[in-house]
């Protein structure tokens, strides 16, 4: 090999370090970017509170000494954010940036993860594992899902970290990571076994050898036997039957309505349970793979989820992604094509299996494959133009995808709180701030309208976790979460305003839902989180 060559591919191989390196920290500004942005969320109040609560007493918000699984409000979160938060309430305080910062960090890397992965199953590819990294980077539904303290960003950066190991032939190391998702979040318990299961039947040569099974099976079994003692006991069994979609059954109404249209057999033939359940199933299965979800409104069911009047992906990847399915297929499927395209069957079974019609937040593996297929269509476009449309071809494709990605942005920021505020929980800090101002000495009454008033009191007076341990006390009023209805002088209930407007030494804390039911003239009240010519808070006192 002469000189010349080598010094080629050292200079390649050294820009290809540098790209991966503005591209992590490109991804890095864009998660850390206004972080205190949109507000927290119970999910997150609650995660940063658990972990200071950790930090200060070495027990949960019950008081339960370093929990596997924390109680939360009812719904029993896996708890490796919790502890991966500690560290960072630590250094920081509590604070939105302290709670977010495990999944920025993790979200941030994950391209670079995706980047190793893509290359380590053909070498060859070294242009389309940098593409699959760009696109993670700036891609929408792994932003959204990064910026804040969503497990399901955890899940996906250690589906995608335990790949690489494994792949790697790291087995005990992979199946460890593998093992951590059960603690991470619910979509795991499907995720992981799939996934595995796929890169086992793909990797069989590996597992000849005894010693391979045994170091692949042992960490993992060790790691999901208490996971799966927690889902046959009563806690964590009565939250999958909250939410799997084996549970919701055609409603009574309808039974009678189809019968009385036509009769019991044809009924039963046509119209039974099995049925109704597959119809179910396959149109949340396919609706993650629709153009409304992926381009044009994102989640349509719960506005939280996913930026307003756009899709999970920017706009010029779905041209590409079809072209890299392809050309994917259209040729023999090899290993990484084949690895690839059944991740992408599989990612929509944790959220086809539960009761939303749309489901991004347990989808949110499915943005791997479908970034990586979107890279492949671009190298496939790119080996079927002359290659001195070369350079064109970059420019149109910068210009797509910048301006998308442009649009996106505007709507990240100066609509998703804007156009549904009660639905990102916007003023919670600020009715929070206001009880812990002017409510030490009076009757306070929080209006849990939203729902959960008590952890962000908690958080934002960062109450010592030890004297509130000693009241915790949830009151299940459902069937998948519960409600703090006291903690020293406050109440957590909507206020009755025409009652205890007559009281005196009242601090009432009331939702702009509340004030319209109750006929309230909003010109008596405070507003404490204005937006939109509205305010979601409201506060009245008495004297």
């Amino acid at each position: 090999m002469t000189s010349s060559i080598v010094r080629q591919r050292l200079i390649s191989s050294a820009m290809t370090r540098f790209a991966i390196i503005i591209i992590t920290v490109l991804a890095l500004a864009v998660r850390l970017y206004s972080s205190n942005y949109p507000p927290l969320l119970w999910d997150e109040a609650s995660i940063g509170y658990n972990a200071y609560s950790i930090l200060k007493t070495g027990k949960d918000e019950y008081g339960t000494t370093l929990p596997l699984v924390f109680k939360s409000f009812g719904d029993y979160k896996p708890g490796l954010y919790v502890y991966l938060t500690v560290p960072f309430v630590a250094l920081f305080g509590l604070n939105s940036l302290s709670v977010r910062l495990p999944s920025i960090i993790l979200g941030s890397l994950l391209p670079l993860i995706a980047y190793l992965l893509v290359l380590k199953l053909s070498p060859k590819s070294k242009t389309i594992a940098l593409l699959t990294a760009i696109l993670l980077a700036f891609n929408p539904w792994n932003i959204h899902f990064s910026r804040g303290a969503w497990e399901t960003n955890i899940l996906l950066f250690e589906l995608t970290l335990a790949s690489l190991l494994f792949i790697n032939q790291k087995i005990v190391w992979s199946s460890i990571m593998f093992g951590l998702t059960f603690y991470t979040y619910q979509g795991g318990k499907i995720m992981t076994p799939l996934l595995l299961s796929i890169l086992f039947f793909t990797h069989l040569s590996l597992f000849k050898s005894f010693k391979n099974i045994f170091k692949l099976a042992l960490p993992l079994i060790l790691l999901a036997v208490p996971i799966l003692y927690g889902l046959v006991t009563q806690n964590d069994s009565n939250r999958l039957s909250v939410f799997a979609l084996w549970n919701y059954h055609r409603p009574a109404n309808d039974i009678s309505q189809i019968v009385g249209e036509g009769n019991d057999l044809n009924f039963s033939l046509f119209h039974n349970e099995a049925i109704f359940f597959t119809q179910n199933f396959l149109t949340r299965y396919f609706n993650h793979f629709s153009p409304k979800f992926l381009l044009f409104e994102g989640d349509w069911q719960i506005q939280r989820h996913s930026a307003p009047y756009i899709g999970v992906i920017l706009y010029p990847s779905i041209i590409f992604i079809l072209l890299g399915i392809f050309s994917t297929l259209s040729t023999s499927l090899k290993k990484p094509g084949l690895i690839f395209f059944l991740w992408l069957l599989i990612s929509p079974l944790p959220g086809a299996l539960t009761r939303d019609i749309i489901q991004p937040v347990r989808t949110l593996s499915l943005s791997i494959p479908l970034m990586y297929f979107a890279a492949k269509g671009i190298v496939f476009t790119l080996s079927k133009i002359p290659q001195k449309l070369y350079h064109f071809f970059y420019f149109l494709l910068f210009t797509f995808y910048f301006f998308s990605f442009v649009y996106y942005s505007d709507l990240y920021y100066n609509h998703l709180t804007k156009i549904t505020p009660s639905h990102l929980l916007y003023g919670y800090s600020q009715a929070a701030q206001y009880v812990i101002d002017r409510g030490k000495d009076k009757q306070v009454t929080f209006t849990d309208f939203y729902g959960q008033p008590y952890i962000y009191y908690l958080f934002y007076s960062k109450y010592p976790p030890k004297n509130y341990q000693s009241q915790a006390n949830l009151s299940v009023s459902g069937q998948d979460t519960g409600k703090i209805l006291k903690i020293d002088n406050i109440k957590f209930e909507v206020p009755s305003f025409s009652y205890q407007k007559t009281l005196p030494g009242q601090v009432l804390i009331l939702s702009y839902d509340d004030a319209i039911r109750q006929g309230i003239d909003l010109k008596t009240l405070t507003p404490l989180s204005p937006i939109n010519n509205t305010s979601t808070f409201y506060a009245y006192e008495t004297n």
